[in-house]
């Protein structure tokens, strides 16, 4: 008895049959893969070459990473008005200095993260934002 894994194209596996239904399914259809009953395979597995492995831990980042990247562009873009708010309280000579510090170390504190030691794109630590 076998029961298979349907692999996208590009080699990852998006699902593995548990073998209870592995009598259920004898045919395979495109983009499935034959697999031993007992074959260790999990979904987020890669087949390449006919073999079924693991991913590394630098292609999950890296796959991970276009995510962060996302959501870091979008906290500097739904904070861009607390510049011009900044700029305007100056024009009306209002001094607010320590909000205004706090939200650059904010912004900075974004910048740096993936520079950070041990920085994962999979489970960042965001930076808090200032009030």
């Amino acid at each position: 008895m076998a029961r298979f894994a349907e692999v996208d194209n590009n080699g990852i596996v998006r699902y593995v049959l548990p073998a209870e239904l592995a009598e259920q399914y004898p045919v395979l259809v495109s983009g499935q893969v034959e697999i031993a009953i007992d074959a260790d395979v999990r979904e987020g597995d890669v087949y390449e070459n006919g073999v079924f492995r693991r991913r590394t831990e630098e292609e999950l980042m890296a796959e991970a990473r276009p995510a962060f990247d996302a959501r870091r562009a979008m906290l500097f873009a739904d904070t861009e008005w607390i510049r011009q708010r900044h700029a305007d309280r100056v024009d009306l000579g209002v001094d607010d200095t320590a909000n205004w510090t706090a939200w650059l170390e904010y912004w900075q504190a974004l910048r740096d993260m993936p520079e950070a030691e041990g920085f994962d794109p999979r489970t960042p630590n965001w930076p808090k934002q200032p009030k």
